[in-house]
C-alpha cells in the first residue's frame, strides 16, 4: 500500500517529465529511508483530509444556495402577484374615473347609468362593475354620479402564505352644473414664511391659482376669501361689527374663539339673536422686549393692524385679489385652527349677514347650489397661541398704570424694605417706574384729582407697551425680580400645540361633514405640520406637500380640479 501510495503520488507530480528522469526519480523512492516515506505519506493524508472537509464546505453551500434560490424564487412569485393585483386595481380605477366622469357631463346626453356600463363593456371589465350601486343625483341644473368597482384575484404564489386570493374595492364620485363657486384661501403668514423665499413663492402660486379660476368660471360666480393667518387672524372691522363683543376695540380685529367654536362652521352673528359674545384680542405685544427701552412701541402684536393682514371677503374681482396677495407680509407664530376656523365661517351661509346689503350679498350660497371649496396651506406646524386673560383685559379693573397731560407713563408697585435680613421691621411703600427714562420715584408727579394725570385701562396699558416691559417695569418698581416673571406669566397665557391640533380636527371634520371639500398644502412643512394638515384634507389625493417653486404646481393641480368636472371622492 505505501508503494501503491508513493507511485500515484510520484505519478501525480511528475506527469510530463521525461521517462529517464520519472524512472530515476522512482528509483530514488524505493531508495529513500523510511522516514523520508513516511513523511512523504503523511504530507498526503493531510492534503486528502483539506480536500475532504473543502467538499463538505461545498456541499453546505449547495444546500445553503438551494435553499436561497427557493427564498428569491417565492418572493420574486409574490412580486408577480402583487404587481398582477395592482396592474388590475390601476386599469379598473383608471376605467372606473373615466366612465363616472363621462355619465357626469351635462354635454352627454345619454343615461349616465348606461355610460358607465359602456365603458366597462368596451374594456372588457363588466364582471368586476357592481352595476346596481351606480347612482344619479340631481343638483341644481347640474348632477352627481357615483359608481363602485369589486374584483377578487387568485394568487400563484401568495397561496403558500395561505393567502389565496387579493381583493379590491373603489368608488367614484363625480359632479358638475352647480352654479356658484365659493373658495377660502387659508394661507400661512407667519415669521417663519420669511424664509429660503416661501412668501415670494406663496404669492406667485396663489396668483396663478386665481389665474386659473377666473379663466375657467365666470367672475359673477366666483367669491373668493382670501384669510391670512399667523398667531391669529384678523377679520376686520366689516366682519367685528357684525358680531356682538366683549371689550371691544379698534386698534385690530380678531376674537378668541373658546373650545365649541370648532365643533362648527357657523359664527353667531349679533343679527341672529342669540346673545352670543365674543371675546376680542387684545392689542398686544407678547413677543417683543427692550429693557432699554420700555417705551418701545408695539411691533409684534398678537393681532396685527395692517390692512395687508386682514381676512379679504367675497371678492370676484381677480385684480383687487391679486393687489392683496401681493401685500402679505409675515410676522407671528402658526394657528392653523384659527385660519380653518375663518375659512370654514366664510363659506357657512351664515356668513349672509356680513355680505347683506353688497354686490357679493348671494354669497355664501346655500350648500345645495354652490361649490365650496377651501385651500390651507402652511409652512410650519402649530405654536403658542397668546392672549390676555381676565382681570387684564377687563376695563373695569385697577392697572396701576398712569398717564400724564403730557404723555408720560407711569407703571406702580409696591416695595417692600427690611432692617433685618430675616424680615423684620418691614415697610412697604409704592413705587413708580417712569418707563420713558426708567427712573422710579417714590410718588406721581400729580395726585389724580388733580386733572393732570389718571389711570389707565387695561386695554391702552397693552396699547402702549409689550408684555414684556410692562413687567420689567413692573420689577424696577418693586425691586424684586420675581415680580418680573410673575407679571409676564400672569398676564400673558397661551393655548399649546395639543390644544389646537385637537381645534384644528374639529373644524376640519365640522367643514367636511357641511360639504366643503378641503384642499391642504404642506409647504415644506415639519412632520407635525404635515400630519394635521393630512388629517384636515378631504382625502389623501387632497394633501401636497410640496418644496420651493414646487408650491405654484400644487395650486395649479388645485386650480384645475376646481374649475374643471372633478372627482370628488
Amino acid at each position: 500500500m505505501l508503494n501503491r501510495i508513493t507511485r500515484r503520488e510520484a505519478g501525480h507530480f511528475y506527469t510530463g517529465r521525461g521517462h529517464a528522469t520519472g524512472r530515476a526519480e522512482r528509483q530514488n523512492m524505493r531508495h529513500a529511508p523510511v522516514s523520508e516515506v513516511l513523511r512523504a505519506t503523511s504530507h498526503h493524508l493531510r492534503k486528502l483530509d483539506a480536500q475532504s472537509h473543502m467538499r463538505d464546505e461545498e456541499g453546505s453551500l449547495a444546500i445553503f444556495g438551494l435553499f436561497s434560490f427557493v427564498i428569491l424564487l417565492l418572493l420574486a412569485g409574490i412580486g408577480i402577484d402583487i404587481v398582477r393585483h395592482e396592474t388590475l386595481r390601476t386599469e379598473l380605477q383608471n376605467t372606473l374615473d373615466r366612465a363616472v366622469l363621462a355619465a357626469t357631463n351635462l354635454e352627454n346626453t345619454n343615461d349616465p347609468k348606461d355610460v358607465i356600463i359602456d365603458y366597462f363593456a368596451k374594456a372588457g371589465l363588466s364582471q368586476y362593475l357592481l352595476e346596481d350601486e351606480i347612482s344619479v343625483v340631481p343638483l341644481g341644473d347640474g348632477r352627481q354620479v357615483s359608481a363602485s368597482i369589486a374584483a377578487t384575484i387568485p394568487t400563484y404564489f401568495m397561496k403558500f402564505a395561505s393567502v389565496d386570493s387579493l381583493s379590491m374595492a373603489s368608488e367614484s364620485v363625480a359632479e358638475q352644473g352647480l352654479s356658484g363657486l365659493e373658495i377660502s384661501l387659508v394661507l400661512d403668514v407667519s415669521g417663519s414664511m420669511n424664509s429660503y423665499s416661501r412668501l415670494s413663492n406663496l404669492k406667485s402660486a396663489a396668483t396663478d391659482f386665481t389665474q386659473t379660476v377666473f379663466e375657467n368660471a365666470a367672475s359673477d360666480e366666483i367669491a373668493i376669501s382670501v384669510i391670512p393667518y399667523a398667531t391669529q387672524v384678523n377679520a376686520g372691522r366689516s366682519i367685528l361689527d357684525k358680531l356682538d363683543l366683549l371689550n371691544a376695540h379698534h386698534q385690530s380685529h380678531c376674537i378668541n374663539f373658546e373650545e365649541d367654536d370648532f365643533s362648527t362652521t357657523a359664527i353667531d352673528y349679533a343679527s341672529g339673536g342669540t346673545g352670543r359674545y365674543y371675546d376680542q384680542t387684545m392689542d398686544f405685544d407678547a413677543f417683543s422686549s427692550d429693557w432699554n427701552n420700555l417705551d418701545m412701541a408695539l411691533s409684534q402684536e398678537t393681532c396685527p393692524p395692517e390692512s395687508s393682514r386682514e381676512i379679504l371677503p367675497f371678492s370676484n374681482d381677480k385684480s383687487t385679489i391679486d393687489t392683496f396677495i401681493q401685500s402679505l407680509t409675515a410676522n407671528g407664530n402658526t394657528s392653523i385652527d384659527l385660519g380653518v376656523k375663518w375659512g370654514a365661517a366664510l363659506l357657512d351661509e351664515s356668513a349672509q349677514t356680513v355680505t347683506a346689503g353688497t354686490t357679493a350679498s348671494a354669497h355664501p350660497a346655500a350648500n345645495a347650489d354652490a361649490q365650496k371649496y377651501m385651500v390651507v396651506m402652511t409652512d410650519g406646524s402649530h405654536t403658542n397661541q397668546y392672549l390676555i386673560p381676565d382681570p387684564y383685559r377687563d376695563d373695569d379693573e385697577s392697572t396701576g398704570v398712569y398717564e400724564d397731560t403730557n404723555g408720560r407713563i407711569y407703571v406702580s408697585a409696591e416695595r417692600t424694605s427690611c432692617s433685618y435680613y430675616y424680615g423684620y421691621n418691614c415697610t412697604t411703600t409704592m413705587r413708580y417706574t417712569r418707563i420713558d427714562n426708567k427712573n422710579v420715584s417714590t410718588s406721581l408727579p400729580y395726585t389724580l384729582a388733580s386733572g393732570n394725570i389718571r389711570e389707565m385701562t387695561w386695554a391702552e396699558v397693552w396699547s402702549e407697551m409689550t408684555v414684556y416691559n410692562h413687567a420689567y417695569a413692573r420689577y424696577l418698581a418693586s425691586g424684586d425680580s420675581d415680580d418680573y416673571y410673575d407679571w409676564r406669566d400672569k398676564t400673558r397665557i397661551s393655548y399649546g400645540t395639543s390644544t389646537k391640533n385637537n381645534r384644528l380636527n374639529e373644524i376640519c371634520t365640522a367643514a367636511k361633514e357641511a360639504g366643503i371639500i378641503i384642499f391642504a398644502i404642506g409647504f415644506e412643512a415639519p412632520s407635525a405640520g404635515q400630519q394635521v394638515l393630512q388629517s384636515c384634507a378631504s382625502s389623501d389625493a387632497h394633501y401636497y406637500d410640496v418644496d420651493g417653486v414646487e408650491i405654484s404646481e400644487a395650486f395649479s393641480a388645485i386650480a384645475s380640479k376646481i374649475t374643471e368636472l372633478r372627482l370628488v371622492e
